[in-house]
């Protein structure tokens, strides 16, 4: 089967005990038919600094990882809820193959074991088929259940009778121990995946787990905050991606660094059709911006081989200078707009962006978020501090952070359509209103009085 005709959709992310979320979901749509659709799924997230909005884009690249077959990051002991001895993850994918549709539910648990030791404790999948016989979905059922500390390698029983054989026992006694010393997912590791096709009756299964670390891999982009700061440290440009074509689908971070770099032939082709694909929006957003490739020639690289050397510049009419000296807000567009024109075309990819309002101007910003929201056909989260949006979007397209823990995300509620969502939301930090408070008030008095304290202190 091939697996770029894999459609997937994120319907729910669910956070438990992570960062400063006791409890928190992100519903995308409550109507499981709308999730096979070539329509956009766009949500907004927003709320005061240190309120969760981050936490849901570090939980979606944490996913990212661990279904790629990633090991835990070593800082993995920070994404645990003070006090607590776990935090737990759920997602609810829709993916739909030439075998059915599905609703695919997929749950991990990461336990700390030690002061300083944490381990993936638990990892489950099941799953909802859609069947068209009948014209209805079917009863929710387990597919793997994935427990460190069980005896049997993976439970339910009947899937572990299905898959197991005297051939490869062995193996699936490897695999978990591997994925035990390693830290990494056993249901998604690459000796699972040998084990799956075991049995041909498992094949539709196998094809199912495949089909959402396939999509995981080349379809879904998470671009966290660091990125910025990369940016903005003039360090480098990471250029996510995706270019696709008949034959092959390739995606994933393109680093650009600032001043001129060494490149294979292979690599440099892959450049030039990113920029190729950039320079049709780009000069509608940026009017007259052109994005180039400076070609120094070729030179020997340190282990003696040929390699070109290149600087990646900006063009307006007649003016060329390094994309160094750009503003920080064009690097960050120019950063993930091959991927953001790739969601607006493709119900298959989602797009997570940490801060996309960071250095791009509003009016901007309003306006592409607009043209998503009405014309495109994947899925994009963001998170964002600037207001602008709300006068742009629909109630429905967002979602608030709130100072409670146990509940971090809400919806908008007892709002009109016709309502100005911007001036609701400055209402409901001032007056309240929501089911939950959304804003921890500060006190404009005792802020003055800080600054002046400080400054008599410089005096003294």
């Amino acid at each position: 089967m091939n697996m770029n005709n894999t459609i997937g959709r994120i319907q729910k992310i669910k956070l438990t005990n992570f960062k400063n979320v006791k409890h928190g979901e992100i519903e995308i749509n409550k109507n499981i038919d709308e999730y096979f659709k070539n329509e956009s799924d766009l949500i907004g997230i927003y709320g005061q600094n240190g309120s969760g909005k981050s936490a849901v884009v570090e939980a979606m690249s944490f996913i990212k990882e661990i279904i790629q077959g990633s090991s835990l990051p070593k800082n993995i002991l920070e994404y645990i809820y003070k006090g607590k001895t776990y935090t737990k993850l759920e997602l609810i994918f829709s993916i739909e193959n030439s075998y059915s549709k599905y609703e695919l539910y997929y749950d991990i648990k990461i336990s700390k074991e030690k002061e300083d030791q944490v381990m993936i404790s638990e990892e489950n999948i099941h799953y909802k088929r859609y069947n068209k016989e009948k014209n209805k979905w079917e009863y929710k059922k387990q597919l793997i259940m994935f427990d460190r500390d069980e005896k049997q390698t993976f439970n339910p029983k009947k899937v572990f009778d299905l898959l197991i054989n005297s051939k490869n026992k062995v193996d699936a006694k490897v695999a978990k121990e591997l994925s035990k010393k390693q830290n990494i997912s056993y249901i998604f590791s690459n000796e699972m995946e040998e084990i799956y096709g075991a049995s041909e009756d498992f094949k539709e299964f196998k094809h199912l787990i495949l089909g959402l670390k396939h999509f995981v891999k080349y379809n879904l982009f998470v671009i966290k905050n660091s990125t910025s700061g990369i940016i903005n440290a003039n360090i480098a440009m990471p250029l996510s991606f995706q270019i696709k074509n008949q034959e092959s689908l390739s995606g994933g971070e393109f680093p650009i660094f600032f001043e001129p770099r060494l490149l294979e032939e292979k690599n440099l082709k892959m450049l030039k059709k990113i920029i190729d694909q950039l320079n049709i929006v780009m000069k509608e957003i940026i009017p007259n911006l052109y994005i180039g490739i400076k070609n120094y020639g070729v030179e020997l690289s340190d282990s003696g081989e040929e390699r070109v050397k290149v600087e990646i510049v900006a063009k307006r009419e007649d003016i060329i200078i390094p994309i160094r000296y750009e503003s920080d807000g064009i690097k960050k567009i120019i950063s993930f707009l091959s991927v953001l024109i790739g969601m607006f075309n493709n119900p298959t990819i989602c797009l997570i962006v940490d801060e996309f309002d960071a250095n791009i101007f509003e009016y901007l910003l309003g306006e592409l978020l607009k043209i998503i929201e009405s014309d495109g056909k994947g899925q994009f989260i963001f998170t964002s501090h600037n207001l602008r949006p709300l006068e742009k979007l629909n109630k429905e397209s967002l979602r608030l952070t709130t100072t409670n823990p146990d509940n971090r995300y809400i919806t908008f509620s007892k709002i009109k359509e016709s309502n100005n969502l911007r001036k609701s939301y400055y209402r409901m930090i001032n007056l309240g209103g929501q089911d939950e408070e959304i804003y921890d008030e500060t006190n404009y008095y005792k802020i003055a009085m800080a600054f002046k304290i400080l400054g008599r202190k410089a005096n003294e």
